[in-house]
């Protein structure tokens, strides 16, 4: 209890320490980062005083420089705000033409958009002349499919819908001349209008451009006299005022920064103390730390050795359990399966009898189904004879069809040919209208010229140092290009009038062309009326013909028609007569085939009812085979409880003599013992002192790590003597009980037996050795009742004594392994226990499944992933580690699968060395690795083979898979750079 209250005293220091030790940590960090910013911010500030020294003297210099200039600025400005006034009233001179031409600009946009308007529209009639031929099949093919589903409707009303035809057809021809000399007139007459407007567009075009061009002149030489005055004065204020800025700037900073440097330099004074005292304390704490960490670690050693312990005696009392269960399972499966298969039988026997019955059905149903077929065949004939009719019907409307065709071609042939005329004309006015663009790029290209010689002009003024002498020129230049312009206005007069002149004389032409066209139309019209009555008349007596030709068509069809009934009847009955017998004879096969199989199946039946009561009778015979084998278990079970209360007596009087002992010694103290009694190892705040509870002497941690279970106490530390001196007693009892004279043999059969009295439990302590590798979790089938693992299930703690978990037995058997000097410790014959026997057995006359072999190099490499090793049913698995430099830690991961798996690691100094001379670091021990992944560590003190053995001999049935994972630590050297 003291321990434990001085441990949480010292974790509490600890923690305040630690947190005293991040507080001076953050404050060092924060106090380091603040002098950083600090000596950044004086480099900052001394190059931008730098830079701004520089920067005044060249503005002082600009200063100069500009100030003669500025007398000049300023009587140019006198003389461009005169000029500016004149150019204003110039200006709105031209704003009130402008309002003008854009009022006539409006006039002329709605006559254009009429126009446009009146293009789109023939641009419509064009495109419906232009539709390809595709497309116009296209829809006569939809109007034939049409005119084909009206035929049939349409006979009866054919002679008054002639009549009607021939009175409408009449009409829509004279509605058709009358629309083309109105559309002919009525493109001439559009025609003339659009080349009128576009000759008084192109004139107004040319002045709006013109004057265009001046304002945009007139504007820039503004923009430019003003843009001047502005940045002049703008100039003259920045400098000032930034001169001002910098003078006082400078004062303040140049106080600021010898302030800051005072205050600079107290701080770092301040700082460097702080940082030699925390720098004292922070070596002081890490020297506590080391050595409570060092204690923290035994206790936690000490903590997860219990644990393993209560894991182990979980498991073996679930694996008791789990036996008894899958007993009583294994007899409950033998009853249901013989149940399950006298069922079986009795439903195939029912299903027979089904079959026999379907078949009786199925005869009664094809002779159903041939009456059946015969009525069908009968309405089938009279459906046939109906679509001969309808056949006849089809041709005749699609010969119809293909004459409609024939003239539908004809009237495409035509209309192809008015396509090409309208193309030809397209493409002259296409020429026309490239002619007119060719001359407006002329213009785009005498406008650029002029604005060029504009340019030019400007640089000249911008060169020349008086304005008055400037605005002379300036007005000469002007005169220049107004006569200029003048000139060209009259050259594009001149080729205007060309031009309309051309156009007149290209519209008479189409005028013309038109009415030769008109004429060609009025006589092809002619021709075409011609032609229809003559085709009116060749139909007619078409159609006549046709009536006599399809009367004698349908007498024909009718004979025809009448014979391939005939036939095809006769064909049918044949058929039909052939299909019966097969049917009849397939039939009686089947019934045949159904009788052969009934009588198989019958044999089948006889031999499984033989099979099932011999099956019957072994199995009666097992059954009570193992209900002996119960009773001798039972029987022996209650001689172990015997036994173990007579253990539990010698316990107690061992217990009782040690104490008696421990009395008549000397409890020692611990300032008289200096050095441990067993290795010699001085005692140091690393390797504390341990009173063995049993002879009371003191001891090292490595040499007292044993403990016996005691009725009262659990368990107590123990030194070796006493731990053998224990052990031996328990041992010699267990071999005069496992005698080959205490065992009976089993009791006949026949011989009727009281059932055994069991002896009185004690809960007494006791200590047992056994091998944990011998038991199994699904070999063996011993049957123990509930009750009876109950009362057993506190006293049987077999395996537990032997060290507790892997890292106590490691810890016992080798002390060197943790670095402690000691000197090398090899185990006498007598030390060596039975679980060491059990491996070397293993090692000898096992069977291996697999065996890895990997070196340091492998397990560094070995990755994050987790390899499988596969263990068949009573066989082991081995991973052999190379080792050839001594403090490296090798660690290890493993869960398995779908049970436990017994763990042994064993050292060998090569390969050569035998079974025997190898030494067990970790014997076997069964773990629970199926619930939760197993972890371990070794420490390597001598170089050899290190081989990690997973054992699966306990399992005769259930082979398993371990995923396991390697990891590899090297040695921290500590130079003691971190002291005081």
């Amino acid at each position: 209890m003291k321990a434990q209250e001085d441990l949480e005293e010292l974790q509490k220091k600890v923690a305040t320490l630690t947190e005293e030790l991040q507080k001076k940590e953050a404050e060092l960090g924060s106090s380091s980062e603040a002098l950083q910013q600090l000596e950044a911010k004086n480099q900052n500030l001394t190059t931008k005083r730098d830079e701004l020294t520089t920067s005044l003297s060249v503005h002082e210099g600009k200063i100069k420089e500009l100030s003669p200039r500025l007398e000049d600025y300023k009587t140019q400005c006198a003389d461009l705000l005169e000029s500016k006034e004149k150019l204003q009233n110039t200006v709105r001179r031209y704003e009130e033409e402008q309002k003008e031409m854009t009022d006539k600009r409006t006039a002329l946009e709605s006559e254009l958009a009429a126009l446009r308007a009146s293009e789109k529209q023939l641009r419509g009639q064009l495109d419906d002349a232009k539709m390809t031929v595709d497309e116009k099949e296209k829809a006569l093919r939809e109007e034939n499919r049409r005119l084909d589903e009206g035929l049939q409707r349409a006979k009866m009303a054919a002679n008054l819908s002639e009549t009607t035809l021939k009175c409408l057809e009449q009409e829509n021809q004279s509605l058709q001349e009358e629309q083309e000399t109105l559309n002919a007139t009525e493109l001439n007459a559009k025609a003339e209008q659009l080349e009128n407007k576009e000759k008084d567009l192109l004139k107004l075009l040319s002045v709006v451009e013109v004057l265009e061009t001046k304002e945009k002149e007139l504007e820039i030489a503004k923009t430019t006299a003003e843009a001047m005055c502005v940045r002049q004065t703008e100039v003259i204020d920045r400098v000032t005022s930034e001169k001002q800025a910098m003078e006082s700037s400078q004062l303040e900073r140049s106080t600021v920064q010898a302030k800051e440097n005072q205050e600079l330099t107290a701080k770092l004074t301040l700082i460097e103390g702080q940082l030699e005292v925390s720098m004292k304390e922070v070596s002081r704490l890490q020297a506590v730390l080391m050595n409570l960490k060092v204690q923290m670690q035994i206790s936690e050693e000490e903590k997860q050795r219990s644990q393993v312990q209560l894991e182990v005696t979980e498991a073996q009392r679930d694996e008791l359990r789990s036996l008894t269960e899958q007993l009583k399972l294994q007899a409950e499966a033998l009853n249901q399966k013989h149940i399950a298969e006298l069922m079986e039988g009795k439903n195939k026997e029912e299903a027979l009898i089904q079959q026999r019955d379907q078949e009786v059905k199925a005869h009664a149903d094809l002779a159903n189904s041939v009456a059946a077929i015969q009525e069908e065949v009968s309405t089938l004939k009279a459906q046939n004879n109906r679509l001969a009719v309808e056949n006849n019907e089809i041709r005749e409307g699609l010969h119809r069809a293909n004459t409609e065709m024939a003239e539908l071609g004809m009237t495409i042939c035509k209309l192809n040919a008015e396509k090409e005329e309208a193309r030809e004309l397209w493409r002259g006015k296409a020429a026309e209208i490239e002619e007119r663009e060719r001359l407006v790029e002329r213009l785009e290209e005498c406008k650029k010229e002029l604005q060029l010689e504009n340019n030019h002009f400007r640089e000249e003024l911008k060169q020349k140092e008086s304005l008055p002498g400037i605005v002379m020129e300036l007005q000469r230049q002007l005169e220049k290009t107004q006569n200029h312009m003048q000139g060209v206005k009259d050259s594009c007069r001149e080729e205007i009038d060309a031009i309309k002149f051309q156009m007149s004389s290209e519209t008479m032409n189409h005028q013309v062309n038109l009415k030769s066209l008109s004429e060609q139309l009025e006589q092809s019209k002619v021709k075409l009326q011609e032609e229809q009555r003559k085709a009116s008349n060749l139909q007619a007596k078409v159609t006549q013909l046709q009536g006599e030709n399809e009367e004698y068509l349908q007498l024909i069809s009718e004979k025809d028609a009448h014979i391939i009934r005939t036939e095809s009847t006769i064909r049918e009955s044949e058929s039909e007569i052939q299909q019966l017998k097969n049917t009849g004879s397939s039939a009686q096969e089947a019934h045949l085939s159904l009788q052969t199989l009934c009588e198989e199946l019958k044999q089948k039946l006889k031999k499984t009812e033989a099979e099932k009561q011999t099956q019957y009778v072994q199995l009666t015979a097992e059954i009570e085979d193992m209900n002996t084998t119960k009773t001798n278990l039972e029987e022996r079970l209650i001689e172990l409880i015997k036994d173990k209360d007579a253990l539990w007596q010698k316990s107690d009087a061992l217990e009782f003599e040690q104490k008696l002992r421990a009395e008549e010694r000397w409890w020692l103290v611990d300032k008289e013992a200096t050095n441990c009694l067993d290795c010699q190892g001085q005692f140091t705040w690393y390797l504390r002192r341990h009173h063995c509870r049993l002879c009371g002497r003191i001891f090292c941690y490595y040499c007292s790590n044993n403990f016996i279970a005691t009725k009262h106490n659990g368990k107590e530390r123990c030194c070796r003597d006493c731990y053998t001196q224990h052990s031996a007693v328990v041992e010699r009892f267990t071999e005069a009980q496992l005698t080959p004279s205490d065992l009976s043999p089993p009791p006949p059969e026949d011989a009727p037996q009281p059932p055994p009295e069991p002896a009185p439990y004690k809960p007494t302590p006791s200590v047992t050795v056994s091998d944990p590798g011998n038991r199994s979790d699904d070999g063996g089938f011993d049957v123990i009742t509930e009750e009876e693992v109950n009362g057993v299930y506190d006293s049987d703690t077999t395996s537990q004594t032997t060290g507790g978990s892997l890292e106590g037995e490691l810890d016992r058997q080798h002390p060197a392994a943790y670095g402690v000097g000691t000197g090398d410790v090899t185990p006498d014959e007598d030390q060596v226990t039975t679980l060491q026997d059990s491996e070397f057995n293993l090692l000898k006359s096992g069977e291996v499944t697999m065996a890895v072999p990997l070196s340091m190099e492998d397990i560094s490499q070995f990755g994050d992933g987790s390899r499988e090793l596969f263990i068949k049913s009573s066989c082991y698995s081995v991973i052999t580690v190379s080792v050839a430099d001594c403090g490296q830690t090798i660690s290890w991961m493993f869960s398995s699968e779908p049970k436990s798996i017994s763990f042994s690691v064993v050292y060998q100094e090569s390969s050569d060395v035998q079974a025997q001379q190898s030494k067990v670091l970790i014997p076997l021990t069964r773990c629970s690795s199926h619930k939760e992944t197993v972890q371990g560590k070794l420490k390597v003190q001598h170089p050899g083979l290190y081989t990690l053995i997973f054992d699966n001999s306990f399992s005769r049935f259930i082979s398993k898979k371990v995923l396991y994972h390697l990891t590899m630590e090297r040695p921290i050297i500590y130079d003691g750079s971190d002291g005081p």
